[in-house]
């Protein structure tokens, strides 16, 4: 069997390398000049690998088992970095850590018993008697993370697997989380082909015909790895069966950047929330064990991120983060903007689960239609949004093509 997958991110590459390493022919197409997708690995300052940051994808969580195996099996290690994602000093307002984590309680009980249509919006109306300031805090942290506003975002969604607001460890891939990709693209090897975009992907009888600027390429199946902003524009014919293509309109978008600005002093560990600002910031250990000479910055929904300037540039978030962290010796001249709702190539910062999405879109988001396959953090359900669904979802595509596979070559066995 050839199968011809779309998209090197995360999901496309672990898909590809078990079709391949399952001794199937792959071929994957990747529109960028560097695999990845949205974990994306580099220097802040040239030259100075203390400065590794991740302009996408960044933090290794609880239950990451999946990534957690395909790193020990391409020799990497993770790196604590020391502060704990979970765990964030709110200020702008000042709010209290015990008040937050009782909002978080109400919050999350109301979300429990709200209908399918609530919205967070819906269920703050009918809550009373909780601190001005730590239920702002709550809010704006579960929007920025979502990157939704409130009247958007689902109340189903308060209860996901990074809601929890305890301090636990979080870690970074040592050396960066692009390592992963790129050691999965070194066993791929020559089955990648960069600078690749799809135009448009057809079925026939035979197989499917993938075009791209440079000519087609003809397989048996096709997996589609790329983020759902994306594949809705995709060109396919026959055409995606209602249903599923209707999912994919309901589908979320989130809004979220990222600004990355050197520091001139040593710091400690430490994540500290601007409450108004719609962002939180963190300075964390990586693999020396040593804190990186870096302020991290994480902003999100559509009107946090046009408040803090971002398509203007840097410079109003990088003021707006020195101003929160005056304890910190910050170069805000040379801050580093990573936006990823105007990539041509991205088009969200990863999926949201908002009102509009219906149920059982889960499903119909990664059924397959004919010989095409979906996978991508969008198409992982509970996973959605994280790297380990990407993983997770791309393990499910390739296992659907080989279970075909299999079925193919028994039929025509002796």
């Amino acid at each position: 069997m050839r199968v011809v997958v779309v998209g090197a991110g995360f999901a496309g590459l672990i898909a590809a390398d078990r079709i391949a390493r399952s001794g199937q022919q792959v071929v994957v197409l990747e529109a960028r000049d560097r695999v990845g997708g949205r974990v994306w690995s580099t220097e802040l300052v040239p030259g100075d690998p203390r400065t590794i940051i991740e302009r996408g994808a960044e933090f290794v969580l609880d239950g990451y088992d999946v990534m957690r195996s395909v790193l020990a099996e391409l020799g990497l290690e993770l790196a604590d970095t020391t502060m704990s994602y979970y765990d964030r000093e709110p200020r702008d307002p000042v709010a209290g850590p015990a008040d937050v984590a009782r909002c978080a309680e109400v919050i999350q009980a109301a979300a429990a018993a709200a209908p399918p249509e609530a919205s967070l919006a819906d269920l703050l109306e009918d809550i009373r008697e909780l601190p001005a300031a730590a239920l702002a805090a709550y809010v704006s942290r579960i929007t920025v993370t979502n990157g939704v506003g409130a009247a958007d975002l689902a109340a189903a969604a308060l209860a996901d697997v990074t809601s929890g607001l305890r301090a636990r460890p979080t870690w970074r891939v040592a050396g960066g989380n692009g390592l992963l990709a790129a050691g999965l693209a070194a066993r791929l090897g020559s089955a990648i082909y960069l600078s690749s975009p799809v135009r448009a992907i057809e079925q026939h009888e035979g197989g499917v015909r993938v075009l791209t600027p440079a000519g087609e390429v003809e397989a048996d199946r096709a997996i589609i790895a790329v983020p759902m902003a994306i594949l809705r524009n995709m060109m396919f014919n026959p055409v995606i069966p209602a249903r599923s293509r209707d999912a994919w309109d309901r589908a979320g978008i989130a809004h979220n950047a990222k600004l990355h600005l050197p520091l001139t002093a040593p710091a400690a560990p430490s994540a500290v929330q601007s409450v108004a600002g719609a962002f939180w910031t963190w300075t964390a250990t990586d693999g020396s064990g040593q804190v990186q000479p870096v302020l991290h910055a994480f902003g999100g929904t559509a009107a946090g991120l046009s408040a803090l300037g971002g398509d203007d540039g840097p410079e109003v978030w990088a003021a707006r983060a020195a101003a929160l962290r005056p304890e910190l010796a910050i170069d805000p001249s040379r801050a580093l903007l990573t936006t990823w709702n105007d990539d041509p190539w991205a088009g969200e910062s990863y999926s949201a689960w908002t009102t509009g999405v219906g149920p059982g879109d889960d499903d119909l988001i990664h059924a397959p239609a004919g010989r095409l396959h979906f996978a991508g953090e969008h198409t992982a359900g509970d996973w959605a949004g994280l790297m380990e669904g990407a993983l997770r979802s791309g393990i499910r595509a390739a296992d659907e093509v080989l279970s075909l596979a299999r079925d193919a070559n028994s039929s025509v066995a002796p």
